[in-house]
């Protein structure tokens, strides 16, 4: 479901067999990067690419993690979203949140 390629405090985090991220693998997903992104000063990047769909677990996942790196001060960077993708995010503001590549 998920990669992560490490270099000191620099984590990238690429997706794999999963084109959504939905109720289904949300919550997952967020669990398993709560733990890279409380280091402190630590910089995730997910790579969007392959991913389709944000529904609205996702965009909570996503939200959820944005605080926390900023109580750890840590940075949180989405790149390569699909025309889709930055649609959504558009539409319910959140590309004013969350620094997007």
């Amino acid at each position: 479901m998920l990669t992560v390629d490490q270099i000191d405090n620099r984590f990238l985090v690429s997706f794999y067999n999963v084109t959504k991220l939905n109720v289904l693998n949300s919550k997952e997903i967020e669990s398993r990067l709560v733990s890279l992104i409380c280091q402190a000063d630590s910089n995730l990047t997910l790579n969007f690419s392959g991913i389709k769909f944000i529904d609205s677990s996702g965009f909570e996942a996503l939200l959820s993690l944005y605080k926390t790196s900023k109580l750890h001060n840590s940075n949180l960077n989405l790149i390569n979203l699909s025309e889709e993708l930055m649609e959504l995010m558009q539409l319910v503001e959140l590309d004013r949140v969350f620094e997007i590549n």
